[in-house]
């Protein structure tokens, strides 16, 4: 039902890493995230997740959850898709470390990129594809 999952998450100098990471690993199993320093604002250093997932059995886990947390929720998503088919989600953090998948609006969160299997890869085919499994 996908293809696969980019993700993105930021780790601020008042955060333990360790727990950003188990967060990831409650919504994508197996992520095994890049590492990527920076700097905030304020000077304050911010270390960056990022990864890609392509393999089967995750995003069969993956997708099982996804339908357990969403089935009869599809017009909480559907705004969130682009016209190649790709779902956006942000998951809040702190609920992830719970295991708890909630989405958010704000940047603070687990930034989830889907890329919907859809033929044509267009937005409208992408919502129907997700929409039939939440059903």
């Amino acid at each position: 039902m996908i293809h696969n999952i980019s993700y993105r998450l930021m780790v601020y100098g008042t955060e333990d890493e360790e727990k950003v990471i188990e967060a990831l690993r409650n919504v994508i199993p197996g992520a095994t995230p890049e590492r990527e320093s920076a700097e905030g604002y304020h000077g304050n250093p911010i270390t960056v997740l990022r990864g890609r997932l392509d393999r089967r059995r995750s995003l069969r886990e993956f997708m099982e959850k996804f339908t357990e947390v969403f089935r009869g929720r599809m017009d909480e998503l559907e705004d969130r898709f682009d016209e190649n088919g790709n779902l956006f989600l942000r998951l809040d953090k702190q609920k992830a470390l719970e295991g708890v998948w909630e989405p958010v609006r704000h940047g603070d969160a687990i930034h989830l990129k889907i890329k919907v299997e859809a033929y044509p890869a267009k937005r409208e085919v992408a919502v129907e594809n997700i929409r039939k499994i939440l059903e």
